[in-house]
């Protein structure tokens, strides 16, 4: 009988024990999870923007590398540029206990994001419009470059602006600008995006017929005179194209790559030079192709930083042996912003941090994020002898 209660007593002891020791390794393994940041990356790695999505993860891998914790830890997944495939693996996340992510890339992806909301999304849309309460639009948006196009025209005194987009593409950006009036624009035209059609629809805008035919008539009238100085004036109206000026001093023109070319050359063949008349256009990502267009000289457009933009190529080359996609320093971004919310709360992620009110400043510049929206602080850069040029 002693013997058995003995028996029974060590074996409740080892119980107790090994127990104690499986608790404690069972804490210990807790500890080690609640001290890792777990980040979700919902990107297109497969299908048409298969390199879009993979320089976007590369971008945010060197971010990674350049942090050098090895408590974070990040686990992409495909969103395969669709709302569907986006969602699903946004639940894979939720089951694995990921609280943040960075993406999906393209707006309509973020269709059903909203459905999960133990989730914080960080989408590097520039669309702001119908985003979801648990999705942060992180891209270079349309508001941001209006404000900081707003305060340059300020110090600039400029007042009589165009407003120029096609009639198909990007209509939502155009519509959003003239709707919430952050310029005030003079006049506001939609033209058509058949490349065709675009001198004749310029020609209309700037008057271009009637200031010729006004150079015309002066032309018969001092042909007919024997005047020194009529000769002089014929002289030098001969070597013009129109006469007269245009109604207004500055215009924004929200297009890019060959069809923005065809604008402004519309406008150089219609006889309105950019020496005279401001020219303005949205975020373009500093595209080298407009060096070679004379038309595209003193082009002024609202960009993220330049100078960091270049450095975070050069270590983006440097470490992968490619050219990066230039918005995925965005990416790069989005993984420090989380990264500084982190480890300034004692290791502990939170979505009211992202909503500092001090801001933020990362590689494309400084920011702060309301309402859903990250709102940047950019800069203005001109074209300028195969340059691009800080303004403002």
């Amino acid at each position: 009988m002693k013997k058995l209660t003995c028996l029974s007593i060590l074996t409740y002891l080892l119980f107790i024990i090994n127990s104690a020791e499986a608790n404690q390794t069972l804490n210990e393994d807790n500890l080690e999870n609640e001290r890792i940041l777990k980040i979700g990356v919902l990107l297109p790695l497969s299908g048409e923007f298969k390199d879009t999505g993979e320089s976007f993860l590369k971008a945010i891998q060197l971010a990674l590398y350049d942090i050098s914790n090895k408590d974070i830890k990040i686990y992409p997944k495909d969103s395969k540029g669709n709302a569907l495939s986006s969602y699903k693996s946004a639940k894979e996340f939720q089951e694995l206990g990921i609280k943040i992510v960075i993406g999906p890339i393209f707006h309509k992806s973020l269709e059903r994001l909203g459905e999960l909301n133990k989730i914080t999304f960080i989408s590097l849309t520039n669309k702001t419009e119908n985003i979801p309460k648990n999705t942060i639009a992180f891209g270079i948006n349309i508001d941001s470059q209006m404000e900081t196009l707003k305060n340059y025209f300020k110090k600039m005194k400029i007042s009589k602006t165009l407003l120029l987009s096609p009639k198909s593409e990007f209509i939502y950006q155009s519509e959003s600008v003239a709707k919430k009036d952050i310029l005030q624009f003079y006049r506001v035209y939609s033209y058509d995006a058949n490349p065709k059609k675009i001198t004749g629809e310029i020609e209309k805008i700037t008057k271009y017929r009637e200031r010729k035919k006004d150079l015309e008539r002066r032309i018969k009238i001092l042909e007919k005179s024997d005047l020194y100085k009529h000769k002089q004036e014929l002289k030098k109206l001969e070597s013009m194209h129109t006469l007269g000026s245009v109604n207004f001093d500055s215009v924004v023109v929200i297009d890019f790559g060959e069809r923005l070319k065809s604008v402004l050359t519309s406008f150089m063949f219609s006889d309105v030079s950019s020496k005279k008349i401001n020219f303005f256009s949205i975020n373009q990502w500093f595209d080298e192709t407009f060096f070679n267009e004379n038309a595209m000289q003193n082009l002024h457009f609202p960009s993220i930083d330049f100078h960091n933009l270049e450095k975070f190529e050069k270590r983006f080359e440097k470490r992968f042996k490619e050219k990066p996609n230039k918005v995925s320093i965005l990416a790069y971004d989005a993984l420090g912003l989380i990264y500084y919310c982190w480890i300034n709360n004692n290791l502990n992620f939170k979505e009211d941090l992202l909503y500092n009110k001090k801001g933020f400043k990362g590689l494309h510049g400084k920011f702060i994020i309301e309402n859903n929206i990250s709102k940047q602080k950019l800069k203005i850069y001109k074209v300028e002898k195969k340059k691009f040029i800080k303004v403002n």
